[in-house]
Order: C-alpha cells, then structure tokens, then sequence
C-alpha cells in the first residue's frame, strides 16, 4: 500500500463514522417525534367527552345540585304557554267578560235528554239558566262560516242530534236513545244564549263528551251559528220572524 493511500484510509473510515452517527441520530429524532406525536394523541383522546356523556339535568331525575332535589326546574308563577293566553273571555270560553265562576247556573240533571229536570229551585227562564254565557257571537259569522259549520256539524254533531237538530241521529236510532240526544228545537235551547252551546261542545253535558281536542275554537262558533239557522228553518211561520237570541236586526236584515 502507497504512503498516499495509508492516509486517505483513516479520513475514509472517520467519515463512514460520522455517517453513520449522523444516521443514528437521526433515526433517533424521527423515533423520538413519533413517541412524543403518539403521547400527544392519546392525551387528546383521553381528555375527549361526546355529548351523550356531558354533565346534564334529565327530566324526572332526582339531581344533588338544587335545594329541592329535582333536576328539572318548576315553572314560573303565572307562566303561559305560547298560543294559550285565551285573554278574550267571549272567544275561548263564551263566557262574559269581568265575570267569574260565582254565577247562579242552573245544574241540569245529567243525561236528561230533551226534557231536563232542574236540580234547584232557581228560576227556569232559559235566560236565567244560563247568566254567565254570552248572548252573541263574538265573531262575525258570514255565509261561508255557516257552510263551514254545516260540514263540521255534519260530521261531528249530526250522528246525535239529527241532521235536522231533532235528536234522531243515526246514534240514536241504533239504541242509545237511553238518555235521548237533545232537540235543538225545544224552548230551552231555542233561547238559550250561544254561550251555553260553547261551553257543552267544549266541556261536555250530561251523556255527550267535550270536543275540545277535536273542534278548534272559530269552528264551535260556526257550528253553532248553524245550529241557530236549523232553529230558524224549523220555527213556526208566525214565528220566524222574530230574530233568534243571538242575533241583531240590522236595516230589516238579521245579523250574527
């Protein structure tokens, strides 16, 4: 060997030590990020919570968090749900105004059909009866409200009470006659106020049920401005000529 290649050797042999160190080193780094990436990732994981398993108040649970021990919060005094402030008295419940329940109704026997009993000594003045109800219809009622009340009357009232109003619907003539739906067209019903039908189509009287849930409230007015033009087609001609209770005279027209 050459004194020339004698002392290249060593320098050749440095530098494959110092690629290799350099090699080594690197490989150490990139392991190393990859060890320091992997604790970051689980760290990440470990601190995630989905939604199903965030802290929460469920309904009808008992919770340590407040003094009475419901989780669920209870509704501020005098709260109303939307679309249920019902603040006119004459439209939701055909009741009058500044009126409270202290009124002197007079209680029908339950069930007694067409020929009720009063239950008290009061007076039997139809208008009497019935001192809380309204007189008149708080809406106005045009012809296309009475057609409206036509069709639900048809479908809801009829099976009873008769598509005349005389109490033989298809009800009654299969048997349950035993209390008799009630004729339109006796004198009770006749003057009695508007309000009265109101509040039996929405709380129920004697054998027939509320219809609150099925009826809206614009639909029971239409259906009882129909009832009063069924009471006008079947009174007597002498009669008819006299406006039914709830009704107004206006230039010779009658006018709900």
């Amino acid at each position: 060997m050459s004194s020339s290649e004698e002392q290249k050797a060593p320098g050749s042999r440095q530098k494959a030590e110092n690629s290799s160190a350099s090699a080594t080193g690197s490989q150490f780094r990139k392991a190393f990020f990859c060890l320091l990436l992997s604790a970051f990732c689980l760290l990440a994981v470990a601190c995630r919570r989905d939604m199903q398993d965030q802290p929460k108040a469920i309904p009808y649970r008992a919770s340590s968090f407040f003094r009475d021990g419901n989780a669920a919060r209870q509704m501020v005094p005098g709260t109303v749900a939307r679309g249920y402030l019902r603040a006119d008295r004459e439209f939701y419940f055909g009741k009058k105004p500044n009126v409270g329940a202290t009124g002197i109704s007079l209680q029908l026997t339950p069930g007694s059909g067409a020929n009720p009993v009063p239950t008290s000594s009061a007076p039997t003045n139809p208008t009497s009866l019935y001192p809380d109800d309204v007189e008149t219809f708080p809406i106005p009622i045009t012809q296309k409200d009475l057609e409206r009340g036509q069709e639900r009357y048809n479908i809801f009232c009829s099976v009873c009470h008769g598509a005349t109003g005389n109490g033989d619907g298809m009800i009654a003539r299969r048997g349950f006659n035993k209390p008799l739906p009630a004729s339109y067209h006796q004198d009770r019903l006749r003057q009695a106020p508007v309000g009265h039908f109101f509040d039996a189509m929405t709380n129920g009287w004697g054998a027939m049920p509320a219809y609150a849930t099925q009826i809206p409230v614009e639909d029971r007015w239409r259906i009882i401005a129909y009832i009063r033009a069924l009471q006008l087609s079947q009174m007597p001609a002498q009669a008819q000529g006299t406006p039914a209770p709830g009704t107004k005279t206006v230039g010779g027209e009658q006018k709900h």
